[in-house]
């Protein structure tokens, strides 16, 4: 079980981004290496992982918090397929942004600010599209690196664009996503 604050795109772009995960399974496939892929309902971008455990009542003083801040809307437009996040995450499979990242690093830092949080590491706006399911090879990763870079020239991913009107605080659980609240400008906290 985990649980973080992230933002969903809209269905339309959901199913866009679906499309393109169709079309780079014959590059995991070709090498001969299992993915698993993210559910298209549970496309996302984290903002903020809370972690294993989020106890009652951090999830109020979050909404509490929460009710004071300004969302922002802004455009999240999507760039390209990569692998491999950072030397830690190599077997992160995602779309990278192409708009909207340096209003993704200014939202995470007023919520970290906001919700006093501290996140380890540095942000790097993404959208997972999967996870390989083995350590691959300094070759392999060379190879599916330069696959998807050419099958990326071919896909319309710069075409895939959604507003952000809202944040969610969800809880994972085995793949299974749950929504604890969402905010948006208009409505603030729905619970």
């Amino acid at each position: 079980m985990s649980f973080f604050l992230g933002i969903f795109p809209t269905k339309e772009a959901s199913d866009k981004i679906h499309s393109v995960i169709d079309k780079i399974v014959p590059v995991f496939e070709g090498f001969d290496v299992s993915v698993r892929w993210v559910k298209p309902e549970n496309f996302h971008i984290s903002i903020i992982y809370f972690g294993q455990k989020l106890p009652f009542y951090k999830k109020m003083y979050f909404k509490n918090r929460l009710n004071n801040f300004t969302l922002r809307k802004f455009k999240i437009k999507f760039n390209t397929v990569k692998l491999g996040i950072s030397k830690r995450y190599k077997e992160l499979i995602y779309l990278d942004l192409l708009e909207g990242g340096d209003e993704m690093r200014k939202l995470f830092l007023e919520l970290e600010q906001t919700l006093k949080t501290r996140n380890e590491g540095n942000f790097t706006p993404h959208l997972t599209l999967g996870r390989v399911s083995k350590d691959l090879t300094d070759q392999e990763y060379s190879n599916i690196c330069r696959d998807l870079q050419v099958v990326s020239k071919d896909l319309d991913i710069a075409e895939i664009e959604f507003t952000v009107d809202e944040l969610r605080l969800i809880k994972s659980s085995e793949g299974n996503y749950e929504i604890l609240m969402s905010f948006n400008d208009s409505a603030r906290i729905k619970s």
